[in-house]
């Protein structure tokens, strides 16, 4: 959450979960989940699945439970990121966290990064299944939330194949809102242009057609220069392999 920002300060268990490093002294969360990385995970999982679990725990304090469970490759967070994106506008945690750029929501899109990032913990955790699932329903609603560039964490080669169904569609819906100049708040020309970027690894003619019809919807300069990597033979793919 380094480029992001929230109001409000956070309840006293989640301090001492995520605000807490594992030496015992203060620390940002991005730190603590990185840490966790190495195993001292397994301490802090339980309680941290028990505010998630809890609707009567703050909105803020059950995502970023939500936030670090999944980083660490757990099933339970995996599911509540699906379940999220089931109905994203009726997510309470919604504004929980918020780009300082642009003053708008990130939350799915931090949760986004996570997803992607946490390819090193599910063979630990016998997760990968419940990976690809919950990357799938986030690739389902980026037609209509922001993810921006964290977008890329989704688009690796690992997961692309297993959701490119879900990509395609709402690559697809996406160019109809941007045809019919729906006001949406936020960039989804330059998220759709990374999802098809991407999709020329596994699935080179339909990414180069979605890339025409894109580009006729008028999705903005950032969008355009990203397309243009489609006419550039070798050009790094979003998210890496």
């Amino acid at each position: 959450m380094a480029e992001s920002t929230r109001s409000g300060e956070p309840d006293e268990k989640i301090v001492r979960l995520l605000f807490t490093d594992f030496d015992g002294d203060r620390a940002d969360p991005d730190d603590v989940i990185s840490d966790g990385l190495d195993g001292g995970y397994a301490d802090r999982t339980e309680a941290l699945a028990a505010i998630l679990r809890d609707p009567d725990e703050g909105p803020y304090e059950r995502f970023l439970a939500c936030l670090a469970l999944t980083r660490w490759g757990d099933a339970l967070g995996y599911a509540a990121v699906a379940e999220a994106a089931s109905d994203p506008a009726a997510v309470d945690w919604r504004g929980a966290s918020y780009d300082r750029l642009h003053t708008q929501d990130d939350t799915f899109a931090l949760l986004a990064e996570a997803v992607g990032d946490s390819a090193d913990m599910v063979e630990e955790r016998a997760t990968p299944e419940a990976r690809v699932r919950a990357a799938r329903a986030l690739l389902a609603i980026a037609d209509r939330v922001q993810f921006d560039r964290r977008i890329s964490a989704l688009l690796r080669r690992d997961l692309l194949s297993a959701c490119l169904p879900a990509l395609r569609d709402a690559v697809d819906r996406g160019v109809r809102r941007l045809a019919e100049h729906e006001r949406l708040g936020f960039d989804l020309g330059v998220q759709l242009a990374l999802m098809i970027v991407a999709a020329r690894a596994v699935d080179p003619g339909w990414a180069a057609a979605a890339a025409g019809r894109l580009a006729l919807a008028e999705p903005g300069e950032r969008a355009l220069r990203e397309l243009r990597e489609l006419q550039e033979p070798g050009g790094e793919e979003p998210g890496g392999a």
